[in-house]
């Protein structure tokens, strides 16, 4: 429940400041990115229209009326973007996390099987049972060598060939 609210505290917090979002998310290199295009963009729009500085704490009510349109709309859609970057990534952040604990399970249920520790009948688990996840569909895992996604019930990578972490524990 928890890491499904990163991805919404991240976008709101990139709502209030450029790149609060993303800093939220240990994604250092965006978050200076958004801060740096929304504050210059700004800078650049405010310097393009020959916007006057003003002080906000003297007369709030004339902050609104002293921005153009054409200056806001644009810093007003930078921040909107932002805040959907942080979110997205924020997601992917927590689908990335929810993959690694599937693998880490499929893992600690291969080997499991291989052990005989609590595996039903004659201690031999099919591995499309070890490595379904709740809705009845294979689990997919990263490969730690190529980095693409392969199923976890073969005991190597078919884009690398190079054996999975739990076909090496078998076989010592």
């Amino acid at each position: 429940m928890r890491s499904q609210l990163r991805p919404v505290l991240a976008a709101v917090l990139a709502l209030v400041l450029p790149g609060l979002g993303h800093l939220s998310l240990r994604r250092w290199g965006r978050a200076l990115l958004w801060h740096l295009t929304i504050v210059g963009g700004g800078v650049a729009l405010f310097a393009l229209y020959d916007v006057e500085p003003i002080d906000p704490f003297a007369d709030p009510a004339a902050v609104s009326a002293a921005i153009p349109t054409d200056v806001a709309l644009p810093v007003a859609l930078l921040f909107a973007l932002s805040a959907v970057d942080a979110y997205l990534v924020g997601r992917a952040d927590v689908a990335e996390r929810e993959r690694a604990d599937a693998a880490a399970e499929a893992m600690r249920r291969r080997t499991a099987s291989a052990d005989g520790d609590d595996a039903p009948g004659d201690g031999q688990v099919p591995p499309s049972a070890a490595v379904t996840g709740e809705d009845g569909e294979t689990l997919e895992v990263t490969c730690p060598n190529c980095g693409k996604e392969t199923d976890a019930d073969i005991d190597f990578c078919h884009w690398c060939t190079e054996p999975l972490p739990w076909a090496e524990s078998e076989t010592r």
